[in-house]
């Protein structure tokens, strides 16, 4: 049995430790054959396996996503290394916004993080002077329960226009509401899931253009990159809630997170 080496000869060919070669084992991931006195016993083709598995875990892919590639082909195994990728860009992202949030964080302040679900959201086109969309959302959002379309939240996306102002105005469904009925709709919107720069609006909302410099300036600033435009979220039985959203970072729902 000299082709095969015992898990110290094995622990120092490959340079990682014991506790790891037997934790690997006990997550099915390593097979050593036992010896008749029952000692490990590593083959030369599993060095290769080894630092394999090891260099994933060190790269943060999971114990459950590491078990299926080894179990995978080539064409499969590229696919899941694409995803990986993906995801880590992903996560170095995440990690940038919040090391900017927290390096800009001053007590007191107005602007906070938001991390945001993704919605479906039914848009309407209005056009009004600055701040006086009341009534285009009033009139929309009883169309909306007469046909008892339950709405969550509502949202205001500036299109174009300074005297007079054209918009988008939309409101937030259930994924399985039917639209149906409806008039003058723009486009049904499935919004991705985000993280935000948010700021509450109190100010008179026809100087709303004040919060959006102040957004504006905070993201320029403290370099943060726009992933869309800003618009306004609008809460409450009235919608009397306002916060200003900046989206800097998309969201997917990744695999493999743990």
């Amino acid at each position: 049995m000299s082709e095969f080496m015992t898990i110290q000869t094995f622990s120092k060919r490959t340079g990682i430790s014991k506790s790891a070669l037997r934790y690997y084992e006990s997550e099915n991931l390593l097979h050593p054959i036992r010896s008749k006195n029952g000692y490990r016993l590593y083959s030369e083709d599993q060095i290769a396996t080894v630092k394999l598995i090891s260099s994933l875990r060190l790269a943060g892919v999971s114990i459950k996503d590491i078990q299926m590639y080894l179990k995978e082909n080539e064409v499969v195994r590229q696919q899941m290394i694409r995803n990986w990728i993906k995801n880590l860009k992903e996560k170095h992202q995440l990690i940038s916004v919040s090391l900017r949030f927290l390096e800009s964080y001053q007590e007191n302040g107005q602007v906070y993080l938001l991390e945001r679900d993704s919605e479906k959201i039914v848009w309407f086109i209005a056009e009004s002077n600055p701040g006086k969309f009341g009534n285009h959302f009033r009139q929309r959002k009883r169309e909306l329960e007469r046909l008892n379309i339950p709405i969550n939240n509502g949202y205001l996306r500036y299109l174009s226009g300074r005297e007079s102002i054209k918009a988008q105005i939309g409101f937030s469904v259930s994924d399985d509401v039917e639209i149906a009925g409806l008039s003058e709709i723009d486009c049904i919107e499935i919004m991705p899931a985000c993280l935000c720069i948010a700021l509450p609006y109190t100010s008179p909302i026809t100087e709303i253009h004040t919060g959006y410099t102040q957004l504006m300036n905070y993201a320029m600033e403290h370099e943060f990159i726009p992933a869309g435009p800003i618009i306004e979220w609008y809460r409450g039985k009235h919608f009397e809630d306002l916060d200003l959203l900046m989206p800097v970072a998309r969201i997917s729902k990744m695999e493999g997170r743990s």
